[in-house]
This record gives C-alpha cells, structure tokens and sequence, in this order.
C-alpha cells in the first residue's frame, strides 16, 4: 500500500490537533450562550481531532503548497479555508429547520437524517471540485463535510431558540481558529515528517 505524502500526513495530524483548539473554542462558547459541557468533553475532543484530521486532509488536496510552505498570508488562508468548510455544510441546518417547521423531521426521522448526510456530503465535494478541480479534492472535501456534521453532533436544531443559532453561529469561529491552526501547524509537521523520511531513506541506502 502506498505510504501517505508528507504534505496529507502533515495536514491531517496539524488538523487533528487544529480541530482540538476548535472543540475547545465551542466548547467556552457553549458554556457561556448555554450551558458548560466540560464533563461531556472527551468525546467532543475525539470528535474534534476525526473532523479536523478529515479538514487536514481536504486542506492538503486544496492547497498543497500552503502546508510544505510558510507563506506571509497562511492566517489568511487559513481562516478562509475554515470558514469555507463551515458555509459548506450550513445547507444541512438549513434544511433541517426546513424540515422540522414542515413536520417532515419528527414523522420520518431517517429521511431527515438521509438529507443531512447527502447535504453534508455534496456540500464539501462541490467545495472540493470547485477548489481543486480534481476528485481528491472533491473526495477529501465530502469526508471533511460529513466528519464536521458529525462532530456538530448533526444539525443544530436552530429552530428551537435563539440560543440554539447562537450554537450554530458558534461554530463558526470554531472553523476558523482550527483552519488558521491548521495552516500555522502544517509547515513545521511538514517539515519534521520530510525530515524524518530524509534520514531513513539514508540509512536504508547506507545499509
């Protein structure tokens, strides 16, 4: 089996640790619109670094260069890349709260969820081709929209309140502190990994 690039493998753990910075954020903003979760927030972390580590991947199929390279603009880059992500998949709350106003949520439940999944998935791909053009980049973009709805823990029920959009908003801020730690993270992972394949592809030739 082919071995991952040193740029996917930098983005997907600097996406990792980026979307435990976003859990973390949500979580502070959850506890000051709602209520604290920090005792429920070990599978919010866990979730965090899948969805992030899918975002890595996406970023790493958009814009390979940003992640072997430090470039003047990453923060820049890198917000826009989360707050693209998150515009991606807002048509799956959308059309939940859709749903729900109409009674279609409650009466069939897995159709509701079907829609959710297929909006998830066709909102990161359309994102993805429209980016980069290439499958990957479109592949890579529907698994980094379903893993960011599911780490939602589905769509955000904006419907009910004004504190639940509150919740909806609040990720989006979560999106673009973990895509500016991902563009900042990615160069020196990047590195380090480039590094590391350097010195044992010496002492293989040396053996």
């Amino acid at each position: 089996m082919r071995r991952l690039s040193a740029e996917v493998l930098a983005a997907i753990l600097a996406g990792a640790l980026s979307g435990v910075a976003g859990a973390l954020l949500f979580a502070t903003l959850h506890a000051i619109i709602i209520v604290p979760i920090w005792d429920r927030m070990t599978s919010g972390l866990v979730f965090g670094a899948i969805a992030g580590a899918g975002a890595g991947w996406a970023f790493a199929e958009w814009y390979p260069s940003a992640v072997s390279t430090r470039t003047k603009r990453r923060v820049v880059g890198g917000a826009r890349f989360g707050a693209l992500l998150w515009l991606a998949v807002t048509p799956v709350t959308g059309a939940d709260a859709l749903m729900r106003a109409v009674g279609l949520a409650s009466r069939y439940e897995l159709v509701a969820v079907a829609v959710a999944i297929l909006l998830a998935l066709a909102g990161g791909g359309v994102l993805g081709w429209l980016v980069s053009h290439r499958f990957r980049g479109a592949l890579a973009g529907a698994v980094a929209g379903i893993l960011l709805v599911v780490a939602m823990s589905g769509p955000v029920p904006v419907g009910r309140s004004s504190r639940a959009f509150g919740i909806f908003l609040a990720v989006f801020p979560a999106a673009i502190l973990g895509g500016i730690a991902l563009s900042v993270l990615s160069p020196s992972i990047f590195s380090w990994i480039a590094r590391g394949r350097d010195q044992q592809e010496i002492a293989t030739d040396d053996a």
